[in-house]
């Protein structure tokens, strides 16, 4: 957990030096983004890394595209905002939308991660006495723990008004349903008839819709 305090306060440094260094952090859309995402990483610091397994195994593609994918998700956004005048109108309503939609997947993460608990893992696998949660947030939604993923990372560009966010939260919700498609299989092979029959209750990411 150390480890993950400290890259949540050093990848928010990299945020406000590559984006301009005080310029950056005194607008306050960029002061309050640099706020939120402090906040995503020390609720992710909670996360622990689990037992793997073969599904885990499958994905190894987008664990090495999220290794790119992160360091410019953190670095390019906020040069963006501050250095280029982009198509996107900055720090107006929009840039309001993307800050509650951070704070908001925030919220839906944290709310996550406390009904799984130890189960919200890092690595995709089964854990040593697995049982399926099916309370909280989960009793609307099969993954609400991505849910919240998806709507921190697309947050970065609407909050920063920057095109390359938006496309990494493109890039973000493709990297989500791989693991989404391996994590479900994995729990059907685990749980079965039990599985199958939450998952007709449920949706994956939006009550109601999918």
């Amino acid at each position: 957990m150390a480890g993950r305090l400290l890259f949540a306060f050093v990848s928010s440094a990299v945020i406000a030096i590559s984006g301009g260094g005080f310029t950056f952090v005194n607008r306050p859309v960029g002061a309050a983004y640099l706020v939120l995402w402090i906040t995503y990483w020390l609720v992710q610091a909670n996360r622990q890394r689990g037992e793997p397994s073969e599904f885990d195994k499958k994905q190894r593609v987008a664990y090495l595209a999220g290794a790119v994918y992160i360091p410019v998700l953190v670095v390019v956004p906020s040069w963006e905002y501050t250095h280029l005048n982009g198509p996107i109108p900055r720090d107006g309503p929009l840039a309001l939308v993307g800050l509650v939609l951070f704070a908001s997947g925030i919220i839906v993460l944290a709310s996550a991660m406390r009904a799984l608990g130890r189960l919200y893992t890092s690595y995709l696998g089964i854990q040593p006495e697995h049982q399926l949660v099916t309370t909280g947030p989960y009793k609307y939604i099969r993954h609400p723990g991505y849910l919240g993923e998806i709507m921190s990372m697309f947050s970065v560009g609407l909050s920063l008004s920057s095109i390359v966010g938006l496309a990494l939260g493109v890039v973000s919700l493709g990297l989500v349903l791989v693991r989404i498609r391996y994590e479900e299989e994995m729990l059907i092979e685990n749980f079965g008839n039990e599985y199958r029959s939450y998952m007709k209750k449920t949706k994956r990411l939006i009550p109601l819709i999918y």
